[in-house]
C-alpha cells in the first residue's frame, strides 16, 4: 500500500499541475454562463418585433415570375412570401444556400442590399434611440459572426449594450445580433470548450485529452483519499488497542 500510495500521489501531483488551471476555467465558465440570463445573451433587451406588413395576395406576381426574376443558379429549394420594410417580398433560395429577395408586386430584385438599407432593417427592430456609430462591409466573417454568410453589413451602436447587428448583403435580413453580455458569455464559453481558434468545436482532440486527464486526476485523488482514510483508520485502531493493553 505504501508503494501504491507514493506512486499515486506522485502521478496525481503532476496531473493536477497539468490540468488544474483548466479545471478552474471550466468551473469559472460554468458559473458565469449560469449567472448571465440567456435572453440577455441573445440580446432580447435591445430588439423588438418587426412591423407587421399586410399582404394582399391578389396583388402579387406569380411564384414562377419571382423565381425567374431572382435568376439563381442550381435548383430552387424554397420560395416564401414575407413582409420586408413595409412591402411584401418573395424570398427565393436555392439548394446552394444562395438567396434573393424579390418585390412581390413589381418583380424588382432587392438584394444585395446597400448600407442604407441594412441600417433601415436594423432600425425596424432596434429599441434604442441612437444612430449607428459605424457601418462596415465585411467580405469575410469575424469571430463574432463566425459561420454566417458573407459579404455582410456590420451595424454598430455605441450604446450601453455595445449592440452590433449583422445583415448579410444577399439575404437582406438581420441574421445575427451581438452585445456586451454575449461577448462575456462567448469568452467564457471559449475557455470552457478550449475553443481558442474557432470556439465551435466541442469535440476537439485537446479538449477530449484534457477531459480524460481531469477524470484520471479526480479518480487518483479519490484513490489517495481512500488509502489515507484506511491508514488513518488502521492507526486509530492500533492506538485504541494499545490503550486497552495498558
Amino acid at each position: 500500500m505504501t508503494t501504491l500510495l507514493r506512486w499515486t500521489a506522485r502521478v496525481h501531483k503532476w496531473l493536477a499541475l497539468l490540468v488544474g488551471i483548466q479545471i478552474v476555467l471550466w468551473v469559472a465558465g460554468g458559473v458565469v454562463m449560469t449567472i448571465i440570463p440567456l435572453e440577455r445573451v441573445h440580446g432580447d433587451q435591445i430588439v423588438g418585433p418587426a412591423p407587421v406588413v399586410e399582404i394582399e395576395y391578389s396583388e402579387l406576381i406569380s411564384v414562377e415570375a419571382a423565381v425567374q426574376a431572382a435568376a439563381l443558379p442550381d435548383v430552387i429549394e424554397t420560395v416564401e412570401v414575407m413582409g420586408w420594410l413595409g412591402r411584401p417580398v418573395y424570398r427565393v433560395e436555392n439548394t446552394l444556400g444562395s438567396r434573393h429577395l424579390v418585390d412581390a408586386r413589381t418583380g424588382e430584385v432587392l438584394t444585395p442590399v446597400s448600407a442604407e438599407t441594412a441600417v433601415e432593417l436594423v432600425s425596424e427592430i432596434y429599441l434604442g434611440d441612437e444612430a449607428p456609430s459605424s457601418v462596415e462591409y465585411l467580405e469575410t466573417a469575424n469571430m463574432e459572426y463566425r459561420g454566417g454568410p458573407v459579404p455582410v453589413w456590420q451595424v454598430n451602436y455605441a450604446d450601453e449594450y455595445g449592440a452590433t447587428f449583422y445583415v448579410p448583403a444577399e439575404w437582406g435580413v438581420v441574421r445575427t445580433r451581438r452585445n456586451n453580455e454575449w461577448r462575456v458569455f462567448d469568452f467564457f464559453w471559449m475557455l470552457h470548450v478550449m475553443g481558442y481558434w474557432d470556439r465551435d468545436d466541442f469535440n476537439s482532440l485537446h479538449l477530449i485529452a484534457f477531459a480524460l486527464l481531469s477524470m484520471v486526476t479526480v479518480l487518483g485523488g479519490l484513490l489517495l483519499l481512500i488509502i489515507k482514510m484506511q491508514r488513518s483508520l488502521r492507526m486509530a485502531l492500533q492506538q485504541a488497542g494499545s490503550r486497552q493493553k495498558d
